[in-house]
């Protein structure tokens, strides 16, 4: 509640503060929008539309420092897009559990792994080591970064396969796919808002 007053990440002030923090939360968990709705009817009248929208704007209640970091794990899974199957990347804090960045992308190329594991250091101030899979678009990326990285199927990287599973336990409310007509923008705003309060609650616990 306190973090969406602060913030100021919403326009208007038609809706309680309170009905929009009870909205993002049940979302979160897995309600569907839908059955968030009629849950809140009895406090007030809200769509879903407005529901969907309040959640992406949360991405904003909350961003990671910049640290001294000293391993990060990094994967990748598919998911299904608009019919289509894309790649979602992950980087979290192997130590912290911190999620650091999370992208969607068409393909899974090393210039794909080079970007993305670029654009997550950014959230530390040192050259952590990167542990990572077999994957073949890993080794260019990670060499032409010139940071320290091993391979690793266990271990290290449990973290993020953990936290993979968490993510692919809450898209099965869409049935491992966003809505039909939810496009990559689209479901790039959902991640960032599930990151957002996936980083939180693990700070307030």
């Amino acid at each position: 509640m306190k973090a969406l007053e602060t913030k100021n990440i919403f326009d208007r002030e038609r809706k309680e503060m309170e009905t929009r923090a009870i909205a993002i939360i049940l979302y979160h968990m897995g309600l569907s929008l839908r059955d968030c709705e009629e849950v809140l009817s009895s406090r007030e009248q809200v769509s879903h539309e407005a529901i969907r929208q309040w959640y992406h704007r949360s991405a904003g209640l909350f961003s990671l420092e910049t640290c001294e970091r000293d391993a990060l794990a990094i994967d990748e899974t598919k998911v299904r897009i608009d019919g289509e199957w894309r790649i979602v990347w992950a980087a979290i804090d192997v130590e912290r559990w911190d999620i650091l960045a999370v992208w969607i992308t068409k393909g899974r190329s090393s210039l794909e792994a080079y970007s993305f594991i670029k654009h997550a250091l950014r959230k530390c101030t040192n050259e952590p080591t990167v542990y990572v899979d077999k994957g073949p678009w890993y080794k260019p990326a990670l060499e032409r970064l010139g940071i320290p990285w091993e391979h690793e199927t266990f271990g290290p990287r449990n973290p993020i396969e953990q936290w993979f599973g968490i993510l692919k336990h809450r898209i099965k409310r869409f049935y491992v796919r966003w809505p039909h007509n939810a496009g990559r923008d689209t479901a790039q705003q959902w991640l960032a808002a599930f990151v957002t309060l996936y980083n939180l609650r693990r700070c307030l616990t």
